[in-house]
């Protein structure tokens, strides 16, 4: 069984004003089980400033995280806040791990994941994760890197992002230092109690006509029915002018045809030779419609996601597309704000997100580790 409890700042400059306020909330001495792990989403200067650093050496257990542009937990919300979640427990075990993301990234996730493994002693319930936003290596190629060492544990987390437009601060977080390019894990054993949730697209949000992807290189979609990407685009009414105004917010939603649930991609840019660089796998053979996002649409999948998992003595985790924020303009509080709604009074922490990463239960009943973009993604623990 695991308990948990939340803490906040917006103390970003004096870092024994930032330990005292958040060991003061936190009362270990009341709160504290044998076992726990902080989660952390903090506005990126909180790092710079080290404050966040301070934080963490202030803490009796192992901290991990990212950064985010908005934060919420314990019904605050602000863009510059450090907010943090303690898991702890008599009965359920917590192992960190940092995991460089090199060009042979494959094989430095093994190296650095394999030996934390060993350590555990038995199998980890729940993988915790918290990627890098990198150019090179996507959330889909370490999510598949990490389930090959793993097995497929459930694995469930964000994507590091800032509030710069070329997100130079995007940053995870490992014990009170903040990394460009490292993965960092928790790794959650024993009695744990767990169940997942996503708030992505409304149906009615795509349109009716689909396609299907004939050609792809991981993230970039090259054909579609037979035509180059551009092409298949321009057929169905999207100028090359009309998608470079939307490019990040046009969602394309892919259905993989494997009884999972359709997931939605970020169209990011158009290549030269009329390909598109997209935000996570375009598999070939599945199928491809063109989607929107509303602010309407953000709140109402949002709150029917919470009111799904939410219960008492339990502990949620939120972590929600950019785009999504982007959506609701200048009230992107707004999705936080019907989220604490919802739970009231049980302990959840909320952060926006650069990709979420979320299990899918697949036509067989078995959950698959999937990476999602436009998406909030909900894990209920106990």
């Amino acid at each position: 069984m695991i308990k948990s409890f939340t803490a906040v700042t917006r103390e970003i400059d004096d870092a024994v004003a930032a330990v005292a306020e958040i060991k003061a909330a936190l009362d270990f001495e009341k709160n504290l089980l044998k076992n726990s792990i902080g989660l952390i989403s903090c506005f990126s200067e909180f790092a710079e400033t080290g404050v966040l650093k301070a934080i963490c050496e202030a803490m009796p257990f192992d901290c991990i995280g990212s950064t985010t542009c908005i934060c919420s937990a314990g019904k605050e919300t602000e863009q510059i806040m450090l907010a943090i979640m303690v898991l702890t427990s008599d009965d359920c075990n917590f192992e960190t791990a940092a995991l460089p993301i090199t060009e042979k990234y494959e094989e430095s996730i093994n190296s650095a994941l394999s030996p934390v493994l060993g350590r555990s002693g038995e199998k980890p319930a729940l993988l915790l994760a918290y990627l890098p936003l990198m150019n090179m290596v996507s959330g889909d190629m370490i999510i598949t890197a990490i389930d090959k060492i793993t097995g497929g544990i459930p694995l469930f987390g964000t994507t590091a992002i800032d509030h710069n437009m070329d997100y130079h601060t995007a940053q995870t977080i490992y014990n009170g230092e903040a990394f460009r390019e490292t993965a960092v894990l928790g790794l959650v054993c024993g009695a744990l109690n767990y169940s997942f949730e996503i708030a992505s697209l409304d149906e009615d949000s795509a349109r009716k006509q689909k396609a299907i992807i004939t050609e792809s290189n991981g993230n970039i979609l090259m054909g579609v029915n037979g035509k180059t990407a551009q092409k298949y685009f321009e057929e169905v009414g999207l100028t090359q002018h009309e998608l470079t105004s939307v490019s990040g917010i046009l969602p394309l939603v892919i259905d993989h045809k494997d009884g999972t649930k359709p997931v939605a991609r970020a169209f990011f840019a158009l290549t030269p030779d009329e390909h598109a660089v997209c935000g996570g796998a375009m598999p070939v053979g599945a199928t491809l419609a063109i989607g929107h996002v509303v602010a309407n649409d953000v709140l109402n999948t949002t709150q029917k996601a919470v009111r799904a998992i939410v219960e008492k003595e339990c502990a949620i985790l939120s972590y929600s597309c950019l785009a999504r924020f982007i959506a609701l303009s200048v009230d992107n509080t707004a999705e936080a704000g019907k989220i604490a709604e919802v739970v009231e009074d049980t302990p959840y922490i909320y952060a926006v997100s650069g990709g979420e990463i979320c299990p899918l239960m697949d036509a067989n009943g078995k959950l698959k580790n999937v990476f999602h973009n436009y998406t909030n993604v909900f894990c209920k623990m106990s």
